[in-house]
């Protein structure tokens, strides 16, 4: 069952998101779609990861992973200077990360998520 929920489309264990911004430039660019995987019980995100966050103002964003600020809360930040980040945002909590981004869909094809 495939379900649309504030722009985020539910499968079984994953989602996808559109991209809106251009705050992870490079890596993501505005119009692009990602393909997330949910978060186990238990399972964190290490610095580094792209991860899809509800956010409490703005919604559903996409950030990478800064580092983990206290236990439980995460410093989220984009690739682009012209992105916000946690000292903007506040910490995200854990319970608000939704998954780690797999796949960018993009015009120019699909391909694995990774930031230089």
């Amino acid at each position: 069952m495939i379900r649309l929920i504030q722009s985020i489309v539910l499968l079984p264990g994953f989602g996808i998101v559109r991209v809106s911004g251009l705050s992870m430039a490079p890596a993501l660019e505005d119009g692009d779609f990602v393909l997330f995987r949910r978060f186990s019980p238990g399972e964190r995100p290490s610095p580094g990861t792209i991860v899809i966050v509800r956010h409490r103002r703005l919604g559903t964003i996409i950030k990478l992973v800064d580092q983990e600020a206290k236990s439980g809360r995460f410093r989220l930040r984009g690739v682009s200077a012209l992105s916000t980040d946690s000292r903007h945002l506040g910490d995200a909590e854990l319970q608000d990360i939704i998954g780690r981004a797999v796949l960018r869909i993009g015009r120019h094809g699909v391909s694995r998520l990774r930031v230089s």
